[in-house]
Parts: C-alpha cells; sequence; structure tokens
C-alpha cells in the first residue's frame, strides 16, 4: 500500500512538472515566431534536437543505459506513439501561428477530456471522481473560448483541435505502451521515433524549406529541452496514474502558458475566461482524492539485452 501511495505522489509530482515545462512551449514558440522562424522549422529542429539530447543523455550516464532495452512488439507501439505525437506536434504549432498562445493552448486543452472519452471507448471504467473532474474541466473550456477578443481565425482553431484529438490519442497509446516498459524507455524510443516522423509531416503540411533565422535559435533550443523533460514527466506521470489522471493534472499548464502570454507577450482574457481557468485549477486539486489505479499484467519480448 506505501509503494503505490509512493508511486501514486511520484506520478502526480511528474505530470505537474511536465505541466510547467509544457506551459513554456507555446510562448517561446511565438517568440521564435516573432524572430522570424517558420513553425515547421520550429517542430523539426526542436524536436531533432531534443531526440539527440535524450540519447546523449542516455549513453553518457550509465545508471540510464539499461532503458536501451527494448522488445519488438514495445519498438512498435514506441513508433505509433512517436508518430501520433508528430502530426499532432506540427497541427499544434501551425495552429499557434494564427492564434494568440493564450487562446491557442486553451482550445488544445481540451485534450484530457478527449483522453478519458477514448479509454473509456476501450473498456475501461471512468471513476465518479475522474467523470467529475472532466465536467468541471470541460465547463472551464467552455468559459475559456466563450469570449474572444475579436473573430479567431477559423482554421488556425480546426488545426489545434486536430492537434488535441491526435494529443490524446498519443496518451492513450502511452499508457498501452508503458504497462510493458518503464517511462524512460518509452520517452526515448517514442521521442526518437517522433524526430523521425516530424520532418515527413512538417513537410506535407508546412513549408518545404522553412526559413531559420540565428535570432530564434535560442528559443528552439530551449524548446528542445523543455521537450525532453515534459515528456519524461509526462510518461512517469502515465505510468503511476494512469492516462486519464495524468492528463488531467497537465491542466496546470494552462495557468503557465496563460499567466506567460498575459504578463509576457501582453495578451488579455476577460473576466469569464479567468473563471474557466479556476474551474481547470479545481480540476487538478481533486486528483488528491483520486483513488490509485491498478495495474495491468507485465509481458516481454526482449530485443537487446537489458545493459549493465
Amino acid at each position: 500500500m506505501r509503494n503505490a501511495l509512493s508511486g501514486r505522489w511520484r506520478g502526480i509530482a511528474a505530470a505537474l512538472f511536465s505541466a510547467v515545462m509544457l506551459g513554456w512551449a507555446p510562448i517561446l514558440a511565438k517568440l521564435a515566431y516573432q524572430a522570424g522562424a517558420d513553425p515547421t522549422a520550429v517542430v523539426i529542429l526542436r524536436t531533432g534536437l531534443a531526440s539527440l539530447t535524450l540519447w546523449v543523455l542516455y549513453l553518457i550516464y550509465p545508471p540510464w543505459r539499461r532503458y536501451l532495452y527494448i522488445y519488438p512488439v514495445g519498438l512498435l507501439g514506441c513508433l505509433a506513439v512517436g508518430f501520433t505525437n508528430a502530426v499532432g506536434s506540427v497541427f499544434y504549432y501551425l495552429g499557434l501561428y494564427r492564434l494568440d498562445a493564450a487562446v491557442a493552448h486553451l482550445i488544445y486543452s481540451m485534450y484530457p477530456i478527449l483522453v478519458a472519452l477514448m479509454i473509456r471507448l476501450n473498456g475501461e471504467p471512468i471513476p465518479t471522481l475522474t467523470g467529475l473532474r472532466m465536467l468541471l474541466a470541460s465547463v472551464g473550456l467552455i468559459f475559456l473560448l466563450g469570449r474572444f477578443h475579436g473573430a479567431p481565425d477559423l482554421f488556425g482553431v480546426l488545426l489545434m483541435l486536430l492537434s488535441s484529438g491526435l494529443y490524446a490519442l498519443h496518451v492513450v497509446l502511452s499508457q498501452r505502451v508503458l504497462y510493458e516498459m518503464p517511462a524512460q524507455t518509452l520517452a526515448l524510443y517514442g521521442l526518437t521515433a517522433m524526430a523521425a516522423f516530424t520532418p515527413v509531416a512538417g513537410w506535407v503540411l508546412g513549408n518545404p524549406r522553412p526559413p531559420v533565422p540565428s535570432d530564434s535559435l535560442g528559443p528552439i533550443f530551449t524548446m528542445a529541452v523543455v521537450l525532453v523533460f515534459s515528456r519524461l514527466g509526462m510518461f512517469i506521470g502515465v505510468k503511476h496514474l494512469g492516462g486519464a489522471q495524468a492528463a488531467l493534472l497537465t491542466l496546470a499548464e494552462i495557468l503557465v502558458t496563460v499567466s506567460l502570454a498575459v504578463g509576457w507577450l501582453g495578451e488579455r482574457l476577460t473576466w469569464i475566461q479567468w473563471a474557466g481557468a479556476l474551474l481547470m485549477v479545481t480540476s487538478v486539486i481533486l486528483v488528491i482524492w483520486e483513488s490509485p489505479r491498478a495495474r495491468a499484467p507485465r509481458w516481454r519480448m526482449p530485443l537487446l539485452p537489458p545493459a549493465d
């Protein structure tokens, strides 16, 4: 029981840490855009640099070399996770280019609701408290989207909704893969697959020759660091809490993004939108009373032997 509670609190801390990291991403992207970077260049470079950073970290830090161990079915799962996240990321940064950072991220943040719906369709029950948290988050989202300063770019809104759906699918796939492997292994191979798929998706959906001004490299490099730590935290959270609870916790990233957008970029929200943000915070806080989820059985088909 003590181990279960310890793992649960570790998952909560990891998911909240991931939320803080993710909350910086749209702000840094806006800074890169202001410097003249193309959205396609931003998403390709930040993903490639993040993957390279993880490989260097795992290879030079001996205790983490054991996470290089993977098995065939698990590798296929990582490819699926990386592919859905890659396409969703391209949609996200193309949509962010057309919308204010706060509004874009608020639309994107409906993904926890989609995660819970996907899990329910897969036959996994949703606890009553989780349902209540979903309701609070949904009402909060309606409030947040209820009042725009002017009409939003509808194509940008569509891109953010598509990104939200793909990220939700990525979380659900991650939960399944994490039944059989450590979060650190999924973070490495999932992010590597994402780095491989992102250029293809970016060239198909965006600019085939995206400009990369030198002034934009600082924000892009910082985004790569944010991606590394946010993915590690998110996968650890999903492993210990499950996809729905971890996704609801990461709603805390809204506060980071909105606060930075208002305080740094000069964007503004109405009082109704602030009320929506408060409802989402309440949804996050209620995780304290959630029951730990049961773990599924483990199975393995080794591809590489575990490193010493």
